[in-house]
């Protein structure tokens, strides 16, 4: 079965299982994620947020900023910053500073939460570029 089937199977059916709630937990989570250029496992503490890349192998460690408290606008609380670096084992596109822009929705009784983010990442390896990235998941709080 192939991976990237699986992990999409592990999202689905855990969003099927669990009602919509008001409120997102804080602390420690863990989940998976499918993106671009890399898909895996993530884990999350407080504002800082680390992705392993198990497709193609690459870590991204990145802090978070939530948007409602930073501007002071709760109906923005949803959504956050987020800035740090990458690396990913590609030929052309190593390493570099990231940053983007991300969404939670928090699912059942807040300790599960689907998010989805985007954003850029300027690669600094050979070419030089600056490629758009994302990736959607979930996260379970512990």
């Amino acid at each position: 079965m192939n991976f990237n089937l699986w992990l999409r199977a592990a999202v689905c059916l855990a969003v099927a299982s669990f009602p919509v709630s008001s409120y997102a937990a804080d602390g420690l989570a863990a989940g998976v994620f499918l993106g671009s250029p890399m898909s895996g496992v993530t884990l999350k503490q407080n504002q800082f947020k680390i992705q392993a890349g198990i497709d193609k192998v690459g870590v991204a460690v990145d802090g978070t900023w939530n948007l409602g408290e930073w501007l002071g606008r709760m109906e923005y609380a949803p959504m956050y910053v987020y800035a740090g670096g990458q690396w990913v084992d590609d030929s052309t596109h190593q390493w570099g500073p990231r940053a983007g822009l991300g969404v939670t929705l928090p699912v059942g009784t807040g300790d599960v939460e689907l998010f989805a983010e985007a954003g850029t990442t300027w690669y600094w390896e050979e070419e030089g570029d600056i490629e758009f990235e994302g990736a959607a998941g979930a996260r379970v709080y512990f």
